[in-house]
């Protein structure tokens, strides 16, 4: 077989099957050998009875996750190609001839391109202007410069490519993260990939739920792309933050500046947070071991790990850093304490705020097998 469609599904009967109609009319109209799957990630309304009508094979992905439905439609997909786009009507499937064409050109991977820097263009309404002028080109800037990808519109959801090459990569992201790492992958794997123009219409569900959650998300995807590139996440800022204690040393020696210290803060300080980095080696310890098979599950850790997620550690590191500046500019809410205790406070809070970011990072990496 030469092509399959993957269609991921969660209740969408409002719109399933004029999609599965569509694209079952490309394939006929244009003589390709190919069949229409919807990948069902747990709908209870008639979505699949719809799409068995309109004449798709429905396959039921055992565990929730845009990402997942799609992999387990790609695994029971027989065709050489697999064209992938959302089931909400805002991806024309009227575009599978084109799309099954560029990639018979000798491409690896073909995108869709929704943004006018590529071509494509967006109906009024159709995606969040947050996510058009912001999150899409924030994040598409970001995988050209860290990976070199030459593709305008990282987050689009329809895509054709080989199955082959799939086949030969692993996958960690389950939920809409996974069509970035879908991307990405296949540039790091030397395929060649490409992109055409698309429009996205506004969605055509009426009584279906959406599924865009647009701050987590886009916390996933950034997520994505500094745990996966050390230079930014780590190297730079090990070299940044040796640069300016070494530059505040020479100051302090040629006098240009002048600190006094509170032995008692230093102390309390520093070891709160001595004691904080022990605690996390113990939770990197437990992560390692756990996937080693060597311990069984401790309920204080996986409690923790329900509270201290990865969005609650950058509000918390965020809320320290306001607490910085609110300490520096209004001293009379601390009046009771003098001007050392407030410089030195907040040295010591800017160090315990990046050092709870870069460990709930560093944890998000080392337990990123645990959740897929």
């Amino acid at each position: 077989m030469d092509l399959s469609v993957v269609i991921p599904c969660l209740n969408e009967q409002d719109t399933i099957g004029i999609c599965v109609t569509k694209a079952l009319n490309q394939i006929k109209k244009n003589n390709i050998n190919g069949e229409i799957i919807v990948a069902d990630n747990g709908s209870t309304d008639n979505s699949i009875q719809i799409a068995l009508d309109k004449g798709a094979r429905v396959i039921k992905a055992s565990k929730k996750g845009y990402g997942h439905a799609i992999q387990t439609g790609i695994k029971e997909a027989k065709g050489k190609y697999i064209l992938m786009a959302d089931a909400d009507n805002s991806y024309d499937f009227n575009k599978v001839n084109e799309f099954y064409k560029k990639i018979n050109e000798g491409y690896g991977l073909v995108n869709g391109c929704r943004l006018p820097a590529g071509g494509g263009s967006i109906e009024k309404k159709a995606m969040p202007l947050s996510h058009r002028y912001i999150g899409n080109p924030f994040f598409t800037w970001m995988a050209k410069s860290i990976y070199n990808v030459k593709i305008n519109d990282i987050y689009c959801g329809m895509k054709i490519f080989k199955k082959d090459a799939f086949n030969k990569l692993s996958f960690y992201f389950s939920g809409m993260v996974f069509n970035v790492e879908l991307l990405i992958k296949f540039h790091l794997s030397s395929e060649k990939i490409t992109e055409i123009p698309i429009v996205l219409h506004k969605d055509g569900r009426v009584n279906s739920k959406k599924h865009l959650k647009t701050i987590a998300d886009g916390i996933s995807t950034l997520k994505f792309f500094l745990i996966f590139c050390p230079k930014i996440l780590y190297f730079i800022p090990s070299v940044l933050i040796a640069f300016l204690g070494s530059l505040n040393l020479f100051l302090y020696n040629q006098g240009l500046i002048n600190i006094s210290i509170n032995y008692s803060l230093v102390l309390f300080f520093s070891s709160l947070i001595v004691a904080i980095q022990l605690f996390m080696l113990g939770l990197y310890t437990h992560l390692i071991s756990k996937s080693m098979k060597l311990t069984k599950a401790s309920i204080f850790i996986e409690n923790f790990f329900k509270i201290f997620t990865l969005k609650r550690a950058v509000i918390l590191s965020s809320l320290i850093f306001v607490l910085v500046i609110l300490m520096n500019i209004n001293k009379n809410i601390f009046s009771d304490f003098d001007n050392e205790i407030i410089k030195t406070s907040s040295i010591f809070l800017i160090i315990l705020s990046i050092n709870i970011f870069f460990n709930s990072m560093f944890i998000s990496l080392i337990s990123l097998k645990e959740k897929i």
